[in-house]
């Protein structure tokens, strides 16, 4: 069964635009692929903790060498990359804040984006692979003003270059933007 993980990163619960087209989308999607199962991940209203020390140093060190205090650290970690590793399709509501996507998604961001887990790194050629391959994302993204190429904003947008970078850093590079000014 093909799973299809929703990342809504808004505070709002109501009068949310990418909450409201989100939901859009999930149930004319459901309606056309009526056996796919629906995850969802809300980081706006529950927020993974953002990286710490303990968290950092646990990362780079070698799974079967962590402590329990190391495992504890990255629990919450694996566990949002056991879910983006097994879903095939990625929704993602992203309100532009402050030019950029909420603080609580990057913190998610941080959370999956991982040495080993989402993307490998050779020492020697130091170059990075993704690891997260096989997924295609669709982002919904509204703000409050018209960041389109060629409009006066347009130099404003680090949320759209954002979310294409990262996500194609982990391999996930078939990403369409929906963009919704209003």
């Amino acid at each position: 069964m093909k799973k299809l993980l929703e990342i809504q990163s808004s505070v709002r619960q109501e009068n949310s635009i990418s909450r409201t087209l989100s939901n859009q989308f999930v149930q004319t999607w459901k309606t056309a692929h009526p056996d796919i199962q629906h995850i969802i991940r809300d980081v706006g209203i529950d927020p993974p903790a953002h990286p710490t020390e303990l968290w950092t140093k646990a990362n780079y060190t070698a799974p079967e060498a962590r402590t329990p205090e190391m495992i504890a650290a990255l629990a919450h970690s694996e566990q949002l990359i056991a879910e983006l590793l097994g879903a095939d399709y990625l929704l993602l509501g992203v309100p532009m804040y402050n030019f950029s996507i909420p603080s609580n998604l990057k913190a998610y961001l941080d959370n999956v984006v991982r040495v080993g887990r989402t993307f490998a790194f050779d020492k020697e050629t130091l170059t990075f692979e993704g690891l997260a391959t096989g997924k295609k994302a669709l982002a919904i993204l509204p703000s409050a003003s018209d960041y389109s190429p060629g409009t006066p904003m347009a130099q404003m947008d680090f949320c759209k270059p954002y979310l294409r970078a990262v996500l194609g850093f982990v391999c996930i590079e078939e990403v369409t933007v929906v963009s919704v000014p209003n």
